[in-house]
């Protein structure tokens, strides 16, 4: 009686440390789970970020191609060209 007493007593504490092991890791697979989902949301939002860029300088690189107007305006911006007998005036402002 004593015996199986004792083993029953041996078997439950068995079961409970199997139990154990098993939740603690059922645990870390989840947090690791959690992390990797973080990871690929973060991931997809620069993927569309890196898109709508990617969009955005396809339309620029297009009108570069076929429309001489943005052209001209590109260049008047970006590089200070002005056409003969332009003057063109340039302020700049102090943040004060």
């Amino acid at each position: 009686m004593r015996t199986t007493r004792l083993l029953n007593i041996l078997f439950i504490f068995g079961l409970l440390a199997v139990g154990f092991f098993a939740g603690s890791d059922a645990f870390k697979r989840y947090e690791k789970l959690n992390a990797a989902r973080g990871a690929e949301a973060e991931a997809v939002e620069n993927l569309e970020l890196v898109n709508s860029k990617t969009d955005t300088r396809k339309t620029a690189l297009e009108r570069l191609k076929h429309d001489p107007e943005y052209v001209e305006k590109v260049i008047r911006q970006k590089l200070n060209y002005a056409k003969a007998n332009e003057v063109v005036f340039k302020f700049e402002f102090d943040d004060q």
